[in-house]
């Protein structure tokens, strides 16, 4: 269940065939670490052939100096195809990606792939090459980069563009407000900072325990959430007994199924996400939260495997 909690979002309109959009997207990533926002990438084919790739010779050479300016102060050394792609494949994809809980990866993967490795990203082949690191299986992503499954959610997604009144990518909206262009964030963040609700309390701290510690733990039954952050794959394949799995992708928006008088340990593969988490859950007023260290890939205890009570311990929220 993918319920609201109190961070806000910032829609971030973005496209396949604009390489300020890839240096960008990070960018606006870590506004998500700062603030009580989180955000939602939206990759369109409207703008394909603005920007970088106008038929208009004069804001094509504007735009050719500009990403040089930007993707150098990015320290961004772009390496990719010189005229504009059919990124329609691309973003059905995003569609497929988002339900295994891998949206960002895959369109941070496919970016790079056009703006780093100079690949011809409207052919499925090259899509499927620049995300097999990610495990989204090559029948269910070729169907959905071949067939129409995805092709009503990509004309809902264009339609929302316009509904938001984007004239062009990178385009952010946040409360209503559009900023167009890799130059608005600045201004996008002072609108969130001019809220103190929206300001993370950075003196909020987390602790950092141990394997053995946990395993202890464990052993003893002591009251504790073994929250896992993996995707529920990985959680399936083999976990702590006890944990509950909640995607670090979605914690943000399901924080009201927590309780914040628990002890939370938060669980990853390495320890790095499990600590972008535990950080938000302190921020957010949580009190007693740890990491544990290293993750799965250094638990040595015992371990359960299966979905049958992936989120038995979480709160249900109508």
């Amino acid at each position: 269940m993918d319920v609201s909690f109190d961070k806000e979002i910032i829609r971030f309109y973005l496209s396949f065939n604009d390489p300020a959009s890839f240096i960008l997207a990070p960018m606006v990533k870590n506004l998500s670490h700062a603030y009580k926002v989180d955000v939602e990438y939206i990759p369109v084919t409207t703008f394909d052939r603005t920007g970088l790739f106008s038929i208009n010779e004069a804001e094509r050479r504007y735009y050719i100096r500009d990403i040089g300016r930007f993707s150098k102060k990015a320290d961004r050394k772009l390496n990719y195809i010189d005229q504009p792609l059919d990124c329609r494949k691309a973003c059905l994809g995003r569609f497929y990606a988002d339900e295994k809980m891998l949206g960002l990866k895959y369109i941070n993967l496919v970016m790079a792939a056009r703006w780093l490795g100079a690949k011809d990203i409207s052919n499925t082949g090259a899509i499927a090459e620049s995300v097999k690191f990610i495990e989204l299986g090559g029948t269910g992503l070729a169907m959905a980069l071949e067939t129409s499954l995805y092709e009503t959610a990509q004309a809902e997604a264009e339609a929302g563009a316009v509904k938001d009144g984007v004239i062009g990518v990178p385009f952010m909206v946040f409360r209503g407000e559009g900023f167009f262009g890799a130059d608005r964030l600045p201004y996008l963040e002072d609108v969130i900072k001019s809220d103190p609700s929206l300001i993370v309390h950075h003196d909020a701290s987390y602790s950092v325990i141990s394997p053995g510690e946990m395993a202890e733990k464990v052993k003893n039954n002591e009251p504790l959430l073994a929250l896992d952050v993996r995707i529920p794959k990985d959680f399936g394949q083999g976990h702590i007994p006890g944990a509950n799995c909640l995607p670090a992708k979605i914690v943000y928006r399901n924080m009201n199924r927590l309780d914040r008088d628990w002890t939370i340990i938060v669980v990853d593969e390495g320890g790095v996400e499990a600590s972008e988490v535990a950080f938000a859950l302190a921020g957010a007023g949580f009190g007693k939260v740890a990491v544990l260290s290293g993750g799965m890939k250094l638990w040595n205890g015992a371990v359960e495997t299966g979905l049958d009570k992936w989120q038995d311990k979480l709160k249900t929220v109508k």
